[in-house]
């Protein structure tokens, strides 16, 4: 390469008077902007300025701007670095650079860097400066950085916590429902409302509606079905939404020693549901480096089973006792999914399947009391401990440098419960019942709540 002399030196240290510049040198590669497009350019080692141009560290082969007259100008307008340590070498003040074009016209552009303030020196020089050409660079759009999205991946993943927690509770709550009012076919059939609200979730709660059948095969069994179906999901941060599309559907069915509620009973239940769920990422940052608003939908499936057996003793006038045990089984699994490509997002991210489950163990003790005509008044108190949990992460590809996040770094493994409720017999074979429940769950600071009304009518 032909050398340039002091005077192109001089006339181009002309054009970076009054301009700031800094260099931000990080590993193998340097983010320079030049009309207003990112490029990233990879870096060799630096060298020593000696007395020549020789042997360069960087060296441009392409540029979309090669032939434009006033591409020093150019580029003492456009680039900016920013920084502070260059291949190792701290800089302590804030450094001058000089863009310099070659004479053998090229468009080769090599910069200097001096660690002072003052005038660039020329090629004759060792004053603590360095050289470089700038070597095959990539260009790249302007687009979110790792940190603001990793933030983003984060809030959308206590915005699943909330979900997560709702459905779960949805279906562990569904194996109490039940339908025992009966009448000469040995049918009954009971329609209501649901809703559940998950605390520290942004006021996400859904209501649905219930619709319970039973037919007792004899005496003491009885075997059913239930449909809990969404009508409404409110979640006022709508980072994520659920469908109402399907409902959840169970089965069960259960054994009772005695009609009046004392002695032995073991009811199983099963359930499945599923939810069309859609993600929208939230916007962390400002400017060219802050997240995208990627939005991606999968579905949501929940799945479990429960078994319990509890026995009644009557302790006094119309008062009943019941202890119980139980085991249950349940499991929430979110198939991966894309975001979708717009013009406002880039860089859409994929992510992986986030699948949780576990096995918990259950005990406590229920009450009953029928003193009043027509009326019973129940409640129960217990505690569920996870005997076995997986808990799964949340994991984003598509920007390099991005980390799973654990979906539930600190569970809540031993939880109490409790229930409380109330029935009014209208007829004969027709009951009014309501029934309130609370859980503690497995996400830290996080229960739920559910009001059940119910008319169940034995045919």
């Amino acid at each position: 390469m032909k050398l340039l002399n002091i005077k192109n030196i001089a006339i181009t240290s002309a054009l970076v008077v009054g301009s700031v510049f800094a260099v931000n040198i990080q590993a193998q590669t340097v983010d320079v902007t030049v009309g207003g497009i990112n490029y990233t350019v990879g870096k060799t080692a630096l060298q020593p300025l000696s007395t020549s141009l020789a042997n360069p560290a960087y060296t441009l082969t392409t540029q979309p701007w090669y032939g434009q007259p006033s591409l020093a100008t150019q580029f003492a307008q456009q680039v900016q670095y920013r920084l502070g340590t260059w291949n190792g070498t701290a800089s302590t003040t804030l450094p001058s650079v000089l863009f310099l074009t070659s004479s053998t016209g090229n468009g080769t552009v090599t910069f200097w860097v001096n660690g002072s303030t003052n005038a660039i020196p020329g090629p004759g020089s060792s004053q603590n400066a360095y050289y470089a050409y700038i070597s095959s660079y990539v260009p790249l759009p302007v687009g979110p950085s790792v940190a603001n999205t990793q933030v983003s991946v984060q809030n959308t993943v206590q915005a699943l916590q909330g979900t997560y927690t709702l459905q779960n509770s949805v279906l562990a709550n569904s194996f109490s429902y039940d339908c025992n009012v009966f009448g000469e076919n040995d049918i009954c059939v009971s329609a209501g409302g649901r809703n559940t609200a998950v605390s520290a979730a942004n006021g996400l709660n859904n209501t649905s509606a219930l619709l319970i059948a039973a037919y007792r095969a004899m005496a003491n069994v009885r075997v059913g079905a239930y449909a809990d179906q969404n009508l409404s999901v409110n979640n006022a941060g709508s980072t994520v939404n659920l469908g109402n599309n399907t409902p959840l559907l169970g089965l069960f069915a259960a054994w009772n020693e005695n009609l009046d509620g004392t002695g032995t009973e073991v009811k199983a239940t099963i359930a499945y549901g599923q939810k069309n769920t859609t993600m929208n990422r939230s916007v962390v940052g400002t400017g060219a480096t802050a997240s995208e608003a990627g939005s991606g939908g999968s579905t949501l499936n929940s799945q479990g089973a429960q078994v319990t057996a509890k026995y009644g003793f009557g302790v006094a006038d119309q008062v009943i006792v019941s202890p119980y045990v139980g085991i249950r089984y349940t499991q929430n699994n979110m198939g991966g999914y894309t975001e979708a490509t717009s013009t406002s997002v880039t860089t859409p991210l994929t992510y992986s399947a986030l699948n949780t489950n576990a096995t918990t163990a259950l005990a406590g003790v229920g009450a009953s009391y029928k003193g009043i005509p027509q009326t019973t008044l129940f409640a129960s108190a217990g505690v569920e401990t996870d005997t076995n949990t997986a808990n799964g992460s949340y994991n984003a590809t598509g920007l390099t440098g991005l980390t799973p996040v654990n979906f539930n770094p600190n569970p809540v493994k031993t939880r109490p419960t409790a229930m409380l409720g109330a029935s009014y017999d209208v007829e004969k074979n027709q009951r009014l019942g309501v029934t309130g429940i609370y859980r503690q769950e497995a996400y830290q600071a996080t229960a739920s709540t559910t009001v059940m009304a119910t008319y169940t009518v034995g045919f």
